[in-house]
């Protein structure tokens, strides 16, 4: 099954944002794993694209047994994004974010076309 919200531009989305993915993971061992990739991914496309200056996000969450795929679209463009090439260091100003989700994630990827960039976090767990 897969859901799909969209939500405004502004960071007090993001909450909001967690706490669908949560509603629709329930009971998921992986499910605490989720919302911190949620809050990133989301929190990212805020702060770093066109999205977090009057535009709109939207998550979709698909999820099967013992997987979840958890989406987020926004307005950038897609050019800037690199995948991390390293942990970060203290003095960098960024970069945390996706490495948190990197950490969580069992696999991340990005995706760009004409209307926007996705970046997409997969979540497994073994079904009992």
């Amino acid at each position: 099954m897969e859901w799909s919200q969209t939500y405004p531009g502004c960071t007090s989305m993001v909450p909001a944002a967690r706490a669908f993915v949560r509603g629709m993971l329930g009971d998921s061992p992986r499910r605490h794993d989720a919302e911190l990739v949620t809050a990133e991914l989301v929190a990212n496309s805020l702060r770093h694209t066109p999205s977090g200056d009057g535009g709109e996000v939207t998550v979709t969450v698909a999820v099967a047994p013992g997987h979840a795929r958890i989406a987020v679209r926004d307005s950038g463009d897609g050019t800037r994004w690199q995948p991390l090439s390293g942990l970060p260091v203290d003095e960098d100003d960024h970069g945390r974010g996706l490495f948190i989700v990197f950490a969580h994630a069992d696999k991340v990827g990005h995706d760009a076309d004409a209307d926007g960039q996705t970046m997409w976090a997969e979540l497994t767990w073994s079904e009992q």
